[in-house]
């Protein structure tokens, strides 16, 4: 064994963690690109995301996060705590498509895919291989490199993330590329499975850092048991209440609406998170990149149709509302917590109207549009509780997480004290002092109480002289949130 000594390592991006509040951080679990996986990172903004994780889920999720954060209303990004899963599922490579009048038949591919892109190959010059040129487009056409020669016939070239395609000439070479020929392929790259989510997510099982966790992708009834599990295991094994984020997988071609919905139903209604940590986010939302107003605001983005954006769960609108409000604060709360870059619901004509009470009386969190009003809102943060159970909706639980943290950090001092009052140590009219105090100034301050009150009694059953256990209560007191607002109008004549 070598002789010991001292390291040091500066963690980068401290600076972004003054004045965060640490109720407002959680963290994510999504699939990358780059970056190491099942290692926590620190995630403070859009460039560092795509630094660390290159692209994928992950990176677009963090920046649609921190677009969601209203500075007007005194709303300020905070870090994201972010692991990404092993990728062990391999990608693929669809078969190219072609549009144009050239004799070349649909080019060969090869090589295994490291991401995910749509490659766009683009003839600006005809005739054969060697001759020809090509502009490529790794972004479905937004933006296309300069002019390249296509290579001699059977020789590869590279499309991006590994794969690569080979072009032979026709049996006239030069009528093999017409001017204007585009050749297209898709290219997913490879995912995680179940399995290394749940890994991934084990990984943040004594995170403190962060209050709860968003997992991307589609989630099953099965996998919301599975992390429901290692929910209660956080709390009861490690001090770590948190609650997670999950997302229902979106409405496949070959379904109707109504059959969607009635999946749904079927996959969620028997589940139950017992102690109310699990929330299953219904609903997708037509994301715009840099947020709606950037893109001229809602009349402006509606008329640009399906040109304009990409439909999305709005499990990250809905983890940037949390993070941006109090924990005594719904996400539904119309005032403050219109997105800020959803501009539609997805089939909310078509369907999702009129399912969304079922779904929300399921215990489901879902999307709503209000009339004559523009934006998209979170209908009310309902979390897969049992029908008995104090925690339903959002706040309440994010309110028991940050006492639960309290009392354990602050009481822990305490432990093996003397509770003689004349000790020094004050006794036990000190410790409830003390506590009373750490409450008091973390979810009592006046004009941002996040509890009402408290009261904590301590030793009620009067055992501990017997058991030397120092047992305490600790209530909290809430007032309630509007529901509904009913107006009844009158006339009158005047007086």
């Amino acid at each position: 064994m070598s002789t010991g000594n001292v390291t040091t390592y500066h963690q980068d991006g401290g600076i972004n963690f003054n004045d965060v509040k640490p109720d407002h951080v959680g963290s994510k679990v999504g699939t990358a690109e780059t970056g190491d996986a099942n290692r926590v990172y620190v995630i403070n903004n859009t460039p560092q995301a795509k630094d660390v994780f290159g692209r994928g889920e992950l990176v677009d999720a963090l920046e649609q996060f921190f677009e969601e954060f209203d500075e007007s209303k005194g709303q300020k990004p905070v870090p994201v705590l972010c692991v990404r899963p092993f990728n062990d599922l391999a990608g693929s490579v669809g078969t190219p498509t072609k549009v144009g009048g050239g004799e070349a038949a649909l080019p060969t591919t090869s090589g295994i895919p490291t991401g995910s892109r749509v490659v766009v190959l683009k003839i600006t010059k005809a005739g054969a291989c060697g001759i020809a040129e090509y502009r490529k487009s790794v972004d479905a056409g937004a933006n296309f490199s300069t002019p390249l020669i296509i290579p001699s016939s059977g020789s590869a070239i590279s499309l991006d993330v590994g794969v690569s395609t080979t072009f032979t000439n026709a049996s006239t070479p030069a009528n093999t590329f017409q001017l204007g020929d585009t050749f297209t392929f898709i290219i997913t790259g490879p995912s995680a499975s179940n399995a290394s989510r749940l890994a991934a997510i084990e990984v943040l099982k004594r995170e403190y850092g962060s209050y709860w966790i968003h997992v991307l992708g589609p989630a099953s009834r099965a996998f919301a048991m599975s992390c429901n599990v290692i929910l209660e295991e956080m709390e009861t094994e490690h001090h770590l209440p948190s609650f997670m984020i999950l997302e229902a997988r979106s409405k496949n071609e070959s379904e109707t609406i109504p059959q969607y919905f009635q999946y749904i139903q079927d996959e969620f209604e028997p589940f139950v998170s017992p102690k109310g940590r699990v929330m299953i986010a219904v609903g997708e939302a037509r994301y715009i990149k840099g947020g709606v107003n950037a893109s001229g605001g809602y009349s402006a983005v509606k008329s640009a149709g399906d040109s304009i954006g990409a439909w999305r769960n709005f499990a990250t609108m809905a983890t940037a509302k949390i993070a941006a409000t109090p924990v005594n604060v719904s996400i539904g709360y119309v005032k403050d917590m219109r997105s800020l870059t959803f501009s539609e619901i997805r089939y909310w004509d078509e369907g999702y109207r009129n399912y969304m009470d079922l779904l929300h009386d399921m215990g489901l969190m879902v999307l709503k549009q209000y009339d004559d009003y523009d934006g998209i809102f979170i209908a009310r943060d309902k979390i897969k509780a049992g029908s008995d159970s104090d925690f339903k909706e959002l706040p309440e639980r994010r309110r028991a997480d940050k006492m639960h943290r309290i009392l354990y950090r602050e009481s822990l001092q305490f432990l093996n004290m003397d509770t003689e009052v004349d000790s020094g140590s004050g006794g036990l009219d000190y410790l409830k002092a003390y506590i009373d105090s750490k409450i008091s100034a973390e979810m009592e301050s006046p004009g941002r109480k996040e509890i009402s009150g408290h009261e904590i009694v301590l030793d009620p059953n009067k055992t501990f002289n017997t058991d030397r256990i120092l047992k305490a209560k600790c209530k909290m007191y809430v007032s309630n949130r509007t529901k509904a607002i009913e107006w009844e109008t009158s006339f009158a004549t005047p007086k």
